[in-house]
């Protein structure tokens, strides 16, 4: 269950339910750290690009590599949390977060139960994202075989 749960979480981060996500500042704020400087004044909406912070080098080596030891219990600790953002933070994260893991948890659990998924002849097995500005969605969809187990 601990692999399964690492497994969920390097999926959640390679393919985030929500791309972007928008907020309105409540009030202003300047930002510096040293290399960029900007002020976001309050009343102004930005977006935060969850599926960039998701793959960016600056936080996780090999971004684009699927390795759910990532979220090992041993490495765990590394993971930066401002970084991971799948259901978004803070106050106006989710609300339906917890079960939403909860759900997809038993659904994996049941499905890995009951079948073996297996590629078909229309698996595409390099997953590639359709090139829209707002949505994840693979390019050919994501097909597999269920077959019961005995």
């Amino acid at each position: 269950m601990k692999y399964m749960d690492a497994c969920i979480s390097e999926g959640l981060r390679h393919w985030p339910p929500a791309a972007t996500t928008d907020r309105m500042c409540v009030k202003d704020y300047d930002y510096d750290d040293g290399q960029v400087n900007f002020r976001i004044t309050k009343g102004q909406y930005f977006v935060i690009p969850i599926y960039g912070l998701h793959h960016d080098e600056k936080y996780w080596p090999n971004p684009y590599v699927f390795d759910p030891e990532r979220f090992s219990e041993e490495n765990r600790h590394t993971v930066n949390t401002k970084a991971f953002c799948p259901f978004g933070l803070g106050p106006r994260n989710c609300i339906g977060s917890r079960f939403a893991l909860m759900e997809v948890k038993a659904i994996v659990f049941y499905l890995i139960l009951n079948f073996k998924l297996e590629p078909n002849d229309q698996t595409q097995m390099q997953l590639k994202l359709l090139k829209t500005p707002f949505s994840l969605r693979a390019e050919k969809g994501v097909n597999v075989r269920l077959k019961l187990r005995k």
